[in-house]
């Protein structure tokens, strides 16, 4: 049998890491909503943990508003 590259990668990397995206996400969504509350901002902190509520079940959802709210961010700093 022919090693493929993904076995090279298997030998010289070891193990990819189990990190469920979920659970990054919703980290993420938490990290998020602190420093929106520390700088001042608690409807976009609202906003982030009601994402990070919705994040484990549903994930799509949780990534449109993660795309959402840097969309805006990414607004804000242009215009």
């Amino acid at each position: 049998m022919i090693p493929t590259p993904k076995d090279a990668a298997k030998v010289l990397a070891g193990k990819p890491l189990q990190v469920q995206k979920n659970k990054l996400n919703v980290a993420s969504f938490v990290l998020q909503a602190a420093l929106a509350f520390k700088n001042g901002k608690p409807k976009r902190a609202f906003l982030l943990l009601g994402a990070a509520s919705i994040a484990p079940k549903h994930p799509t959802a949780s990534w449109l508003v993660q795309g959402a709210v840097t969309a805006d961010d990414i607004r804000k700093k242009l215009f």
